[in-house]
This record gives C-alpha cells, structure tokens and sequence, in this order.
C-alpha cells in the first residue's frame, strides 16, 4: 500500500519542519503562560483540556451552538427550593462539576476555566406554565438557542410542570460541561440511589503492531474521510446553523436485544439499522428523489468500564457509513463498516494527534475548530447506557430521560438513545432541511421506527 507512504513522505519534507518550529514557538509561549498563571490567577482553576478545545469556535455567551438539553420526565410535582437546595448540595458542591462554577476565558492566547460567583437563583427556575409534551417539544429549541447568564458559567435547569400529574426537569449545558463532568455523571449525582449505569460491551485494545498500521496510514485515511464528508450530499444542509426540529419515543429495549444478539452486532449498529429503515421509509413516501445509498455517521464509543475517577462517557469516535434502507441487511452492513473503521485504528491516532492542539493559541484554534465544525459528518449517533432500576430524582420517581444534542453548524441530525429500566428513549434534533416539519419528524418516530423494530424483530425470531 504505497499511497500512505507518499502522503508521509510529503509530511516529512515539507510538513514536518514548519510543525517543528510551531511546536518550539507555541512550546514556550504555553510554559510562560502557566507558569505566570500559576504564580498570579489563583481565580484560575484549570486549563482547557483537549476536548474543551474543540468547542473553541462557539461564542460562549451567544448562539451556543453546542448546548446539551437533558428532559427527565418525573412523576407528581416537584418544589422550586428543593430543586435549588438539591443542585447546591448535589452538583455545585461537588469536585467533579467544577466547571459549573466556572467560566471560560481567554488569557494570554489560551484558554482557561475562570472561577465566576453562581447565583442559583439566576440558573434554577421555573416555568411558569404548565405543557403538554408536544408545547415541550416546540418550546425546547427556542430556550436551547438563548443566551446564559451573561458572565455566569454554561449552565442553566428550568422546572416545567406538565399535564397529568408530571413535570420535567430540563437542563441546558454546554457540552464542554457534558464531556467534562460527562452526562452519566451529572445524572448519577442528581439522582437520590445514582444513576447506576450498565456496563457497556468490552472494547478490544489494539496490540502495538496495530498501532504502527494505524498510524503508518493514517494521514492517507483522515484525507479520504474529509474527501467522504465534503463530497457526500446527503444529509448535509446548504444553509450552515439552520433550523432544527426536536423530537423522541420510546422503543423497546428487549427488542433491540434480541436484534443485537441474533446479528451479532454492536448496541449502536442495531440501533442503526432501526434509524436507517426508518429514515428511507420516510424519505420516501414524501417523495424526495435524491435518498442517498448511504450517509456518514459519526458513533461515540463509551468507556467499558468506567471507573469513579473517569470523567468523560466516550473515549472514541467512529466515523462509518450508514446505509440508508435495506431492511436485515442494512443493519448487518452497517456493523461491518463501524468495526472496520475501529479496526482502522484511526480514532486513537487522530485523538492523539489532537491532544497536540493544547499548545495552539486560541485564536488560531478557533479557525481550526470552525473548519472540523463544517466538515464533520452530517450525522451522529450517541448511546447513553441507564440503569435497569427504578431511580428517583429528590424523591420524585424518574420516568423518562430525553438528552437533546444540538445540531453542528453543518450537521442533518443528531440522534440520541438512552436506556432506562427496559425501554430505550430515542431523541433525534433534526435539520428543516431534511425533514421539514414537525408531523412528518413524529410520524417517523412514533410509526416508521417502532414498525422498522418489529420487522427486524420478527424476522430474527423466525
């Protein structure tokens, strides 16, 4: 395979020597900056980490294109104070949350959490009428786009008292807060007994030999991927943070295991193929004429076994291509490209890689960063692994969690399923541009995807 050694040869002679001189420059400017931030800014409580990096593009205080909206849906009534007492006690309190108590800040070129006065009151709220979950679903993602408390940490949780006898929880994060503090996380500290999550399925590291590989056709992989992501049309909106819809459902999860079983296949393969059957049927019946064969999807892998001191619920992103129908096959496909692309080794090596962007200032990053927010691909696929056990939040029993990812400024849909006891709760955010109202994105959901389950379910059995 020659084409990867021509493309590092090309990065050796002319690549390399321009790197290694940033790297001397930006090396010291980097040590100079926290040494002095050492010695003088005790307000400073940490540096970003090479995952807050790549939210440098976003306008913290403004359009917060990477806000996180989690929806626990909780029997009876719930207290304004107690919910005020128990985020004090609970989450502001706690080590792990630091960055609640914090904001970001630009100092010297780089970028660094900055302890900032919290007034509970400013961030902990309640609504003051009571919805239906379809006025919900509608009010959502105009409370997602408004600014934070100017000068104040990315947070915010608002009270909705809902019809029949419910209300919901609602909490608006950046993600920098969700991949630091991780989502589990936040929601095993909120809950009276933790949110005690399953294990996920073990992940085989990869032996030295596959490492070299991995890296010897790295560059030669991560061209042909941006290649992938520009030239592949569908599911790729024209119009760059443009309107989205929000929606979810409950899905059996007993179903899906047996789906996953019978095929062998990976919790998020199967997920999947649901998702992709769904979406051409769909597409379909309104009559859109350019359905693609296939999309790219990106699938973060969570952690196997996530001890305490882990503070992120992913350590990988696949990038694979899901096609779109296809019924058993599609599914089956998809699984083979998704363990293919881990075989490829090329998440470890471009997570490495990024690890070297703590040394780039900031406003050099941001450029980096806006170009990774319009060339990733269209689609992502998130699992968030529950506990198979009734959990109560202050003493109110759980009945759904709905976690909202925000759309890229160039993405088609974000999609998202979290496990609780034994349903699977499906939320996808989607681009106007690829289904353009609201009935058509619930009768998807509440039809197509519950009928495409059941097809695979009988067929599986059979």
């Amino acid at each position: 395979m020659l084409a990867p050694l021509l493309v590092w040869v090309i990065i050796l002679l002319f690549v390399f020597p321009i790197y290694l001189i940033a790297v001397i420059i930006f090396g010291i400017w980097r040590l100079i900056v926290n040494i002095i931030v050492w010695k003088w800014k005790t307000n400073f409580l940490a540096h970003f980490t090479s995952r807050d990096l790549a939210f440098t593009c976003d306008d913290f205080q403004g359009k917060i294109r990477k806000s996180i909206i989690n929806v626990t849906v909780l029997r009876g009534s719930m207290d304004l104070e107690i919910l005020r007492e128990g985020v004090e006690s609970r989450l502001l309190s706690n080590s792990f949350c630091f960055k609640m108590n914090c904001r970001p800040v630009l100092y010297l070129g780089y970028w660094f959490w900055q302890k900032a006065e919290v007034h509970v009151n400013s961030h902990v709220f309640e609504h003051n009428k009571v919805m239906t979950d379809d006025e919900l679903k509608t009010f959502l993602p105009l409370w997602g786009a408004e600014r934070y408390v100017q000068n104040s940490p990315l947070w915010a949780i608002m009270l909705v008292h809902l019809d029949g006898n419910r209300c919901a929880m609602v909490t608006k994060y950046h993600h920098m807060l969700g991949d630091g503090v991780s989502f589990m996380k936040l929601l095993e500290y909120i809950c009276d007994g933790g949110w005690v999550h399953l294990e996920t399925p073990p992940v085989r590291s990869l032996s030295w030999i596959h490492w070299i590989y991995a890296w010897y056709t790295f560059p030669w992989n991560a061209l042909k991927s941006y290649r992938l992501a520009r030239t592949r049309k569908g599911f790729r909106p024209h119009l760059y943070c443009g309107e989205g819809l929000t929606s979810w459902t409950e899905i059996s999860l007993e179903k899906i295991r047996v789906v996953r079983r019978a095929s062998k296949c990976m919790f998020q393969s199967a997920i999947g193929g649901i998702i992709s059957n769904g979406f051409y049927r769909l597409l379909e019946n309104i009559g859109k004429s350019d359905i693609p064969n296939q999309i790219r999807m990106v699938i973060p892998i969570p952690y196997p076994n996530r001890s305490e001191a882990t503070l992120i619920n992913h350590f990988a992103w696949i990038h694979s291509e899901m096609p779109i129908g296809g019924g058993f096959k599609a599914l089956v496909k998809f699984d083979e490209n998704v363990k293919n692309s881990y075989k490829l080794g090329m998440h470890g090596v471009m997570w490495e890689f990024f690890r070297g962007l703590y040394i780039v200032p900031g406003p050099l990053l941001k450029n980096y960063t806006t170009w990774g927010e319009v060339n990733i691909p269209p689609v992502l696929l998130s699992s968030v692994p529950g506990t198979q056990g009734q959990v109560n939040v202050f003493g109110h029993e759980v009945l759904q969690s709905y976690p909202i990812l925000a759309l890229g400024c160039s993405m088609g849909a974000n999609l998202t399923v979290t496990t609780y006891k034994d349903m699977a709760h499906f939320t996808i955010r989607v681009s106007k541009e690829v289904i353009p109202n609201q009935e058509l994105l619930d009768q998807m959901l509440n039809k197509y995807i519950h009928e495409e389950l059941e097809i695979l379910y009988q067929q599986v059995r059979i």
